[in-house]
């Protein structure tokens, strides 16, 4: 069983900010008519419907209760993700170890070593066969589930790899670095297909969208920007006007209309990208030091993050309401996942653990702690 972890041993990018984000750039540019996504599906609820009121998919309050702690790391955990298939879950930490959990009966399964510094993320395939992890000794690995053994080791970038996601058809992998690069890479090959020198200041996240024509990216120097994944591109800069606070993390939403980011004002705001809009702004946790991720629960209506004072919040994604705070952690919440068919969220931080919160209206909460 681990104990908890010193601040200092997160990942860097996890620790204070010491420089002031850069202002350099003009608000909300355009370098090229943005195109819609090709997909208008929903597959989260209300987010059709940026005012809530207005939904007629209006969803019941969550109901979350700790179901697990897992305490099998020796260092702040990083990052948390559940495999497109619902059936793992992968965490990284600052002890250089990838672990693989299962989400079906919520038992150890195995650990993936051979990063040689800390890991600060990790990505899946959309097979749920092969799985990424980001790492502070500047290399993206590619590891097989079933072997646990390495396939391709990505090398190119000149300082800590942060954030990394797989594109929907799995074929390429987008990674963002310390180093202010943007790098797209053939996971089959190992080559780097294209480096785009994004920002001015560390990027803190990238995402495909969901038909993987664009990739997102964003960054300390306040910026969100929008690439085209064929021609590398820059087809929208998004700033928030007033504030232009670092971003610490943003996704796409599944739908592929709306982007999710986090900054270190302790605000998450959704942006309707299209209009180069902040639609909501996400408030009650607390965000000035770390970087802390967030994601969309899908099936509810929900926005749920980590806060540093260790708690998880949960908004409704329409009216902004916390709707449930989740209690537990002992430390910063750095990391977030939602099951891809809702009902379980999974969260991590520097108190060295994973925790597995399961809404009661659909399982049955058990509340065990695991090595």
């Amino acid at each position: 069983m681990s104990t908890t972890p010193p601040r200092h041993s997160s990942p860097p990018f996890k620790r204070p900010r010491l420089s002031s984000p850069s202002n350099s750039h003009s608000n909300r540019l355009t370098s090229s008519p943005l195109q819609p996504p090709r997909s208008s599906h929903t597959t989260t609820a209300g987010l059709n419907y940026p005012d809530r009121d207005r939904s007629p998919l209006r969803s019941q309050r969550p109901e979350y209760e700790l179901a697990y702690t897992f305490k099998g790391h020796k260092g702040g955990v990083s990052s948390v993700k559940f495999s497109p298939d619902g059936k793992w879950i992968a965490s990284c930490s600052a002890d250089k170890t990838v672990k693989i959990w299962s989400a079906v009966t919520f038992t150890y399964e195995q650990t993936i070593q051979g990063h040689t510094a800390g890991i600060n993320d990790v990505d899946w395939a959309p097979d749920s066969k092969v799985l990424a992890s980001a790492s502070d000794d500047k290399t993206i690995r590619l590891w097989d589930l079933q072997s646990g053994k390495q396939i391709l080791v990505l090398t190119g970038h000149h300082n800590y790899v942060y954030s990394i996601s797989f594109s929907p058809i799995g074929n390429t992998l987008a990674s963002g670095s310390y180093d202010e690069a943007l790098r797209v890479w053939d996971v089959r090959t190992g080559s780097c297909l294209r480096t785009l020198p994004a920002h001015s200041d560390p990027i803190s996240g990238v995402h495909f969208n969901p038909d993987g024509t664009m990739i997102v990216s964003c960054s300390h120097d306040g910026l969100i920007r929008i690439w085209d994944t064929a021609t590398g591109q820059c087809l929208k800069t998004l700033v928030e006007q007033d504030e232009n606070a670092p971003v610490t993390g943003v996704r796409f939403s599944p739908n592929g209309k709306y982007l999710l980011a986090g900054t270190k004002d302790s605000a998450f705001r959704l942006w309707d990208y299209m209009r180069g809009k902040c639609l909501k702004t996400y408030l009650g946790h607390r965000n000035e030091k770390f970087s802390i991720f967030s994601t969309f629960v899908v099936g509810g209506g929900w926005v749920v993050g980590g806060s540093e004072d260790s708690d998880v919040f949960l908004w409704d994604v329409g009216t902004k309401e916390v709707v449930q705070t989740l209690v537990g952690h002992e430390d910063v919440v750095l990391g977030v996942s939602a099951h891809p068919k809702g009902g379980i969220i999974a969260s991590c931080g520097l108190d060295g653990t994973m925790r597995v919160w399961i809404d009661k209206g659909k399982m049955r909460p058990r509340g065990r702690v695991k090595d």
